[in-house]
C-alpha cells in the first residue's frame, strides 16, 4: 500500500512540474508558430510567388536555426544534470560555451546568405520571381541569426533552471511587436512603403533585437545568476568542454541532416510546381502550431527527467519517461482526430479553401492530420527521453537511417519515377515516422539513456 501511495505522489510530482514548465514553452512555441503563419498569410496578397519565396528562404534560416537547436539541445542536457546537482556555476559555463560556439559558426553562414542568395534558393526552384523575392528576404533577416541563437541558448537555459515563464513573457512581447511590424511593413500602413516579402524579414530582425536588450534588462535588474555567478575555480573548464562536445556536435549533425532532408523535401515539391510548392509551404507553419504544445510537454520531460538523471534518480527518471509516452500517445490520437473533424474550417481559416487549392490542400491536410499521432510519439521519445540521457549520438544514426535511406529515396521516387500525384507523394514521407518509432522505441526500451552525464567518467 505505501508503496501505490508514493507512487501517486511521484506522478503528482511529475505532473505538476510538466504545468510548470512545459504550459509555459507550449504557449511559446505556439505564438512562434502563429508569427510564422502570420508571415506566410500577410505576404500571400502579393501572390503565389510570395508565398513560395518566403517559404523558401525560411527553410535556409531552418537549416540554421536546426544548428542552433543542436547547440543549445546540448547545453540544456547539461544545464538540466548540473542544476539536479546545484551547480550553478558549470550551468553558466556551460551557457557561455553554447553561446560562443553558435556565433562563430553561425557568422559566416548568415554572409553566405546574403552574398549567394540566388544561387541557394536556385537549388529549390527555377522560377525567377520566387528567387528575387527569395534573395530580399534573406538580405533583410542577415543578422537574424546570430541574434537568435543568444535568443535560444539562453531560453534552453532558463528552461532546464526550472524558469520558463520569464522567456514566455518576454517572447510573448516580441511577437507581438514582431506582427505589429509586419502589418506595417509589409502592407505599408502609416505612410510606409509596401516591402512585400523584405518587410517581414525586417520586422523579424528589429524584433530580435528587442528581444536581446529585454533579457539584458531583466538580468540586470533581477541580478540573475546567469549574470551574477562567479565561475568556481575548482570547476574543470577542459572537461566541461570536452562533454558538452561529446552532446554537441552529434547534436548539430543530427539537427543538420534532419533539417537538409527537410530542405530535399522542399526541393521535391518546388519541382513538382509552384502552387504545389505553395500548399506545402502555407501546411508547414500550420503543423509546427499542431506540434506546439506537445514540443512544450517534450522540453519539460527532458527537464525533469535531465534533473533526476543529475540526482541519480533513475526510478523516477523511468516512471517520468513512462508516463509522457503513454501521456503523448492520447494526445496525439485526440489531435489526429479533432483535425479531421474540423478539416474544412482550418482550410478557410488558412485560406487554402479556393477552388485552386483545395484538389491540393483538402488530401494534404488528411494526411497531414494522421502524421500527427507518430510524429508526436517520436518527439517525446527522442528529445524528451533518449537526449535527456545523452543518446545524441544514436539520433544521429537513427535520423540517417529514417530519413536519408528509407524517406527521401521512397517520396523522390515517387515524385519523379513514379510520377505520383501530390497527395501520393505527400504520403510517402510517412515512411520516415514509421521507420523512426521502429528504432526509437527498441533503443528506448534498452535503458541506455539512465545516464548521469555530470561525472567525470562520462
Amino acid at each position: 500500500m505505501m508503496k501505490k501511495i508514493h507512487l501517486s505522489t511521484q506522478t503528482f510530482d511529475i505532473l505538476s512540474n510538466t504545468v510548470k514548465i512545459g504550459i509555459p514553452v507550449a504557449i511559446q512555441s505556439a505564438l512562434v508558430a502563429i508569427l510564422s503563419l502570420a508571415d506566410v498569410l500577410m505576404v500571400s496578397n502579393f501572390g503565389k510567388e510570395a508565398t513560395a519565396a518566403v517559404g523558401l528562404a525560411s527553410k535556409w534560416h531552418f537549416i540554421a536555426i536546426m544548428i542552433m537547436a543542436g547547440l543549445s539541445t546540448a547545453s540544456g542536457i547539461l544545464v538540466a544534470q548540473f542544476w539536479g546537482k546545484n551547480d550553478q556555476s558549470a550551468a553558466r559555463k556551460i551557457t557561455l560555451l553554447a553561446a560562443k560556439a553558435g556565433v562563430w559558426i553561425l557568422l559566416p553562414i548568415s554572409l553566405i546568405f546574403v552574398f549567394f542568395s540566388e544561387n541557394i534558393l536556385g537549388i529549390q526552384t527555377t522560377d525567377t520571381n520566387v528567387i528575387k523575392l527569395g534573395s530580399d528576404y534573406l538580405l533583410y533577416a542577415s543578422p537574424v541569426l546570430i541574434l537568435t541563437h543568444l535568443v535560444i541558448v539562453t531560453e534552453s537555459t532558463m528552461r532546464s533552471s526550472g524558469d520558463s515563464l520569464t522567456p514566455l513573457f518576454i517572447a510573448a512581447i516580441t511577437i507581438i511587436i514582431n506582427i505589429s511590424l509586419n502589418y506595417c511593413l509589409i502592407s505599408g500602413q502609416f505612410g510606409l512603403n509596401p516591402m512585400g516579402v523584405a518587410g517581414a524579414a525586417l520586422a523579424t530582425t528589429l524584433a530580435r533585437l528587442l528581444q536581446i536588450f529585454a533579457f539584458y534588462v531583466y538580468f540586470q535588474c533581477k541580478n540573475h545568476w546567469l549574470t551574477t555567478t562567479v565561475t568556481d575555480p575548482n570547476v574543470d573548464i577542459s572537461s566541461l568542454k570536452k562533454t558538452y562536445k561529446k552532446l554537441a556536435i552529434p547534436a548539430v549533425a543530427s539537427a543538420l541532416l534532419w533539417a537538409s532532408g527537410t530542405m530535399l523535401y522542399q526541393i521535391i515539391f518546388g519541382h513538382i510546381g509552384t502552387l504545389e510548392l505553395a500548399v506545402y509551404s502555407t501546411l508547414g507553419p500550420f503543423e509546427s502550431l499542431c506540434y506546439a504544445l506537445f514540443f512544450g510537454l517534450s522540453v519539460a520531460c527532458s527537464v525533469i527527467i535531465g534533473q533526476n538523471l543529475g540526482r541519480q534518480r533513475f526510478d523516477t527518471a523511468m516512471e517520468t519517461s513512462k508516463l509522457f509516452t503513454k501521456l503523448f500517445a492520447l494526445l496525439g490520437i485526440s489531435t489526429t482526430l479533432l483535425l479531421l473533424v474540423f478539416q474544412p474550417w482550418l482550410l478557410s481559416a488558412l485560406e487554402m479553401n479556393s477552388e485552386q487549392y483545395l484538389p491540393l490542400s483538402k488530401p494534404a491536410m488528411t494526411i497531414l492530420s494522421i502524421a500527427i499521432s507518430l510524429k508526436m510519439l517520436n518527439m517525446v521519445i527522442i528529445n524528451g527521453v533518449l537526449r535527456a540521457g545523452g543518446e545524441n549520438a544514436f539520433c544521429l544514426r537513427m535520423d540517417f537511417i529514417a530519413m536519408w535511406l528509407f524517406g527521401l529515396p521512397i517520396t523522390a521516387l515517387a515524385a519523379f519515377v513514379m510520377e505520383y500525384n501530390f497527395q501520393q507523394v505527400y504520403a510517402m514521407m510517412l515512411v520516415e515516422e514509421v521507420i523512426k518509432l521502429g528504432l526509437c522505441w527498441q533503443r528506448y526500451r534498452k535503458n541506455k539513456w539512465l545516464r548521469d552525464l555530470t561525472t567525470a567518467e562520462t
